[in-house]
């Protein structure tokens, strides 16, 4: 089971994209304003005032949840992303997950991915190389001269975890547009009991900045961060679904389902709308804001025949991709069954 430490469970999905207007100079007098999820309620945090602002929390099950925000100055120079709903939470492999590389899927409750576990520092550096591939022509490393301040809130109790490692690096970048600084910050978190074993990095933090902004954009993250708060209601909702999620998986299935019909095609049709946007969104940010690459994630993008629509699922082993159109997708070499089509990749 996978449960992501915001203060205590944190299990949701939301999605958001805009820009605050506002004239912004981009100078050292930044001026905020509070943005809230806007989905779900679920977290308050300040944001620059008249800069490019997307994020909120990501559902991907009862218990899956991640949340990102992505702050972007109007000139590109300062680019800040704090978390990545691009990353899934990890199961360490063994007899019940399959092998590395694999998804590891349950409907409704969590989508992860087989992997074994890597402390920060290795997979910080992965993760830097992916996430900037695009911009930097080169990352070279370079003496790390900020560390964030983590809040309280977000490191939990020493007890719940088994294994916690922290690294921040810093690289100089040179693009296309000029020098740049590239400074990553990585937290990975291991959790290990009777019956399962898995991971999460929580939090990433990135930053891309002119050399000048670095002082800046460093700054400002410091600011995000400490004014977060996560909403009280919604952590009393949230434990409502983490219960659902528990009752589904204990038993009496059948009339769990009943009670819950309405609720789950309500709440299906909000999860795939907000999915859609976010993976449109996604597609269309431009490259210093692009996503967690593929290669990391094992994300595939798929077009569906017969409504032609695109959609991404996670890399499977075997040579085909079905779906039921409901949004189970499954991968297999033949048809998993009645109701079940074919869907073809799209090439990358």
């Amino acid at each position: 089971m996978y449960l992501k430490p915001l203060s205590t469970f944190c299990l949701a999905l939301c999605f958001s994209w805009g820009s605050i207007s506002g004239a912004q100079r981009a100078s050292e007098d930044v001026k905020w304003i509070s943005y809230t999820d806007p989905a779900e309620g679920s977290f308050s945090m300040d944001v620059p005032y008249g800069w490019q602002i997307q994020g909120g929390m990501y559902r991907f099950g009862y218990f899956d949840v991640r949340w990102m925000m992505n702050i972007r100055s109007l000139d590109g120079k300062v680019i800040l992303r704090i978390d990545d709903a691009n990353v899934p939470p990890y199961a360490i492999p063994g007899p019940s997950t399959g092998r590395v590389g694999q998804t590891y899927f349950r409907p409704q409750q969590f989508q992860m991915l087989v992997e074994d576990y890597h402390e920060a520092q290795s997979y910080a550096e992965a993760y830097a190389k992916h996430r900037f591939s695009s911009v930097c022509q080169t990352l070279t490393p370079r003496q790390v001269d900020w560390i964030p301040t983590m809040p309280q809130a977000w490191r939990g109790h020493p007890a719940d975890s088994s294994k916690v490692t922290e690294a921040t690096l810093s690289y100089a970048c040179t693009s296309s547009d000029g020098a740049r600084i590239v400074t990553v910050f990585a937290r990975s978190t291991l959790h290990t009991g009777s019956h399962y074993a898995n991971w999460i990095v929580d939090p990433l933090i990135s930053v891309i900045t002119a050399p000048d902004r670095a002082t800046l954009a460093h700054s400002m993250v410091e600011h995000m961060i400490g004014t977060w708060q996560e909403n009280p209601k919604w952590t009393e909702y949230q434990t409502q679904m983490v219960q659902q999620g528990l009752n589904q998986i204990r038993g009496n299935f059948n009339q769990f389902m009943q009670q819950m019909q309405l609720y789950h095609r309500t709440r299906e049709a909000a999860m795939n709308q907000q999915v859609a946007r976010y993976q449109s969104e996604q597609k269309n940010q431009a490259q210093q804001v692009s996503s967690w690459g593929q290669t990391l994630t094992g994300l595939t993008t798929l077009s569906d025949p017969n409504t032609g629509t695109q959609f991404q699922a996670f890399t499977g082993p075997k040579s085909n991709y079905y779906t039921n159109g409901n949004g189970v997708n499954i991968n297999s070499n033949i048809s998993p069954g009645p109701g079940f089509h074919q869907v073809n990749q799209v090439p990358q």
